[in-house]
């Protein structure tokens, strides 16, 4: 059986305070328990925190494990002190967990923002590589020769034409 050191709420309503018990993990917070170890007030003024600390060192060693808030208040009595150094291996686990990776939860609109902005970061030229400009396509006339002309009136209409044609660049997008 998984024993569990644990406060129990008592009290009326926007008053509580709490007994130190030591219970079955699977049964209710305020439900059957197998001891009463201690007592905690917390709006008293100090606040009041009263723990057996024979009975609650008994229970650590027989494997009990404390919650959170009782792991405190027996850090601030002392009696967790004691048992760390009478058995400082049975302390360790429970003291620190390994740190998960926050995750954030994206609807699947957002995730497929998110995936678009990824792909076109990967298409897109980083700065310190220059975009490859294209390479003029080798021609009769030199298209800078042929605007001058095309402004002139001397040349012919097919020549203007083609500059205009050269000037505009595609897009990758379409």
């Amino acid at each position: 059986m998984a024993t569990r050191i644990r406060l129990r709420r008592m009290g009326s309503n926007k008053r509580p305070f709490y007994r130190v018990v030591v219970a079955d993990q699977r049964s209710p917070r305020d439900g059957r328990f197998i001891e009463i170890i201690g007592r905690y007030h917390p709006l008293n003024d100090p606040s009041v925190i009263e723990i057996d600390a024979d009975r609650a060192l008994h229970w650590l060693m027989v494997g009990a494990q404390p919650s959170n808030q009782v792991r405190n208040l027996m850090s601030k009595v002392g009696i967790w002190d004691r048992f760390v150094a009478e058995r400082p291996n049975a302390a360790a686990p429970t003291t620190s967990k390994p740190e998960r990776p926050v995750r954030t939860k994206m609807s699947k609109k957002a995730q497929a923002k998110a995936a678009e902005a990824a792909e076109q970061r990967t298409e897109a030229p980083t700065p310190a590589e220059p975009a490859p400009t294209p390479e003029p396509e080798p021609s009769d006339a030199d298209p800078e020769q042929a605007a001058p002309a095309a402004s002139t009136g001397s040349g012919s209409d097919e020549t203007a034409s083609e500059t205009a044609a050269t000037d505009v660049q595609e897009t990758p997008e379409g």
